[in-house]
């Protein structure tokens, strides 16, 4: 038997020899369309022919175009949130699946897939549904593959006039937004970022962008280079001094030990926004936290659709962070690129 599931015929085939049923997909032009090449981790990065992912419930199939390479990226392969599959979560892509209205047209895609019926989906935090996955992170495999199955409602058309090169940086710069979404910050004061990767770097964009003072800290002399190339305020961590100070500091140096950096150049009751995630984890002294009252805030997924239009506007410039740009065969090359030193953004080709 045979139905049509969105642009795919299913296929139930019963073998007769064992009494099983194999189900198999077949497009229109009935070429079977099984397997596709993909990133697969496993305790070690490979190149994997796999099964292509058969969308369910309210999934879509999309077909990756972009792809980049995220530091949590490199951290699950040291071991992060103890993932196994596809990795990946930063894509842009054109929806396959001809049954859904977004058939067609090129998206990028929340991370988070909820419930959409929990207490915290019904009350506006369904990135904290408790039976989530996470595209590439948790439970859920991601973009660095041919195709992508991911549910529609997480799915943001991109504008006709934003390069695909740019759209991949949507993902960073919602997680660079959602600080203001978090935190009140006084037009009058001076944040400290620390980290010039990439999303240091987004995240002092759209400070610039909001007029608020800020500071980029980094130990790369060549990282400090490349902000300053970009018009953004920045300076070696080797030259701040003990008692500079700062009433919001934004780690997002993607170590453990830049939490510590961070804390320890804050006024009292200033606030930390933590935006590193590592498969090491650090402790942080609550001594401090408690006699200076400091406010700790953790922060990572945040809006699109305003991500979107800075991108689409050229508000926020994506060029001058891509490193090295790498066709989708050579993605372990990628990832190579992407742990050396002085290295911002690395963007794959499907």
């Amino acid at each position: 038997m045979f139905y049509l599931y969105g642009d795919f015929f299913i296929v139930k085939i019963l073998l007769k020899q064992t009494g099983l049923i194999r189900i198999v997909r077949i497009r229109p032009n009935y070429q079977i369309a099984c397997s596709m090449k993909a990133c697969v981790f496993n305790g070690t990065l490979t190149m994997a022919e796999v099964p292509e992912p058969l969308p369910v419930n309210d999934e879509v199939l999309v077909r990756v175009l972009y792809s980049s390479i995220c530091s949590t990226d490199l951290e699950i392969i040291k071991g992060y949130m103890g993932f196994n599959g596809i990795p990946g979560h930063e894509f842009a892509g054109e929806v396959v699946s001809a049954s859904s209205p977004l058939f067609g047209k090129i998206v990028v895609g929340e991370i988070n897939c909820s419930c959409g019926v929990c207490y915290l989906c019904r009350t506006g935090r369904r990135t904290h549904c408790p039976s989530r996955t996470v595209l590439g992170i948790q439970g859920h495999d991601g973009a660095f593959a041919g195709f992508i199955a991911v549910p529609e409602r997480n799915l943001h058309v991109v504008p006709a006039t934003l390069a695909l090169e740019s759209a991949v940086f949507t993902e960073p710069l919602a997680a660079a937004l959602e600080i203001f979404e978090q935190v009140k910050i006084d037009p009058d004061g001076h944040a400290f970022i620390f980290g010039a990767g990439k999303l240091g770097l987004l995240v002092a964009q759209v400070f610039r962008l909001k007029g608020y003072g800020y500071t980029v800290f980094s130990r790369s002399d060549e990282k400090v280079n490349n902000a300053a190339s970009m018009d953004l305020r920045t300076e070696l961590v080797s030259g701040l001094r003990n008692t500079d100070l700062a009433e919001i500091c934004i780690d997002c140096t993607g170590n453990a030990e830049g939490i510590q950096l961070a804390l320890s150049h804050l006024y009292p009751r200033g606030k930390l926004v933590i935006k590193t995630t590592v498969a090491k984890t650090e402790k942080i002294d609550l001594n401090q936290v408690v006699i200076n009252e400091f406010e700790v805030i953790g922060s990572r997924c945040g809006p699109f659709e305003p991500a979107l239009s800075l991108l689409n506007k050229g508000l926020v410039k994506t060029q001058p962070m891509i490193t090295e740009m790498v066709e989708f065969k050579d993605i372990l090359k990628g990832f190579e690129f992407a742990a050396r030193p002085g290295t911002i953004k690395v963007l794959i080709r499907h």
